[in-house]
């Protein structure tokens, strides 16, 4: 396999795992009834929707 190829198909599934970890955080986000465990998850948040948006 080509060395680009390898790095496409690591890179889209970092992607893949990046969401799913978000996508889990947003439904106990969603979940809580504690202000201050949304907040929380809300914190936790932000680097994942980042990374999905390339931003860091």
């Amino acid at each position: 396999m080509d060395l680009i190829m390898i790095n496409s198909v690591a890179m889209i599934l970092y992607y893949f795992i990046t969401a799913f970890f978000l996508l889990a955080l947003a439904k106990n986000f969603l979940a809580t009834k504690s202000l201050q465990e949304a907040a929380l998850y809300g914190i936790i948040m932000i680097p994942f929707v980042l990374r999905l948006l390339r931003l860091k």
